[in-house]
Order: C-alpha cells, then sequence, then structure tokens
C-alpha cells in the first residue's frame, strides 16, 4: 500500500465528512457511489440502511436547511483517528476503519465509529459502502 493511495483515501474521507457538513450535493456525489450504501446501527442497536437518495432527501437537505433557517448554524465532522488501512496490490478496491466526532455548535453530540469501503473508479477512490455505529452524547 503506496503513501500516495493512503493519502488519496484520507482526502476522500476529508470530502465526504465536508460534503455532510455544508450539505453540498455536488462534493457528496464526487466521492459517493451511487449504488453506495450506509448501514448504520441506532442507539437501541436497531440497524438503519440508507441508499443515496435517502442520504440526499433526509440529511443532506437537512443539513441545508438548518443553514438556511439559522446562519450562526454549524455542523462539523471532526475525524480522530483512523484506526486501519487496507489497500488491495491492485490499488482498485481499500478499507479504512475511522473514529470521528459530530459537533453542532462547537458540542460533541455523539462518537462513531464506521468502516468505509472504497473502489477505485476513473482513477478517484469513491466510497462503496459505510457501517456506522455511533453513541449519542
Amino acid at each position: 500500500m503506496s503513501i500516495q493511495e493512503k493519502e488519496q483515501i484520507r482526502e476522500t474521507l476529508r470530502l465526504f465528512f465536508l460534503a455532510q457538513e455544508t450539505g453540498d450535493v455536488k462534493l457528496f456525489l464526487r466521492v459517493w457511489h451511487p449504488e453506495a450504501r450506509r448501514f448504520g446501527f441506532g442507539s437501541n442497536n436497531e440497524l438503519y440502511i440508507f441508499g443515496t437518495e435517502d442520504i440526499l432527501a433526509n440529511q443532506l437537505h437537512a443539513i441545508r436547511q438548518a443553514k438556511n433557517e439559522d446562519p450562526d448554524f454549524s455542523l462539523t465532522f471532526l475525524i480522530t483517528r483512523i484506526k486501519h488501512f487496507d489497500v488491495q496490490k491492485d490499488n482498485l478496491i481499500a478499507s479504512a476503519t475511522v473514529e470521528w466526532q459530530m459537533l453542532s455548535m462547537g458540542k460533541s453530540i455523539g462518537v462513531h465509529y464506521s468502516q468505509f469501503h472504497f473502489v477505485k473508479s476513473d482513477n478517484d477512490w469513491v466510497i462503496v459502502n459505510v457501517t456506522d455505529r455511533g453513541k449519542e452524547l
């Protein structure tokens, strides 16, 4: 696994979280495969599955709406640690285990542990699957 590949994956993660912070659909679609899924476990260990349309219609729309309604609204996704990288020898598939926090108005509202899966498409890494376990504070 080359340092260059790891840095490209880090950048994909950075852009993914930035798209969520800002509600930027174009940026989100740049790093998220259209057929990707997000599997999330809720506070009662129930499993939720979100496709691209669900994320665009609910999460990103809600973030943009909150920012429009309150110019002081802030949401930050802070990567606290990337615990594991695995890039296959052919540099076509990869995974990363990421610990991150969600901050609203500067206060932590949750800690998440996510497993990201990536594929290389047109020479760029894109996310094809995320499994997330969040703990709300």
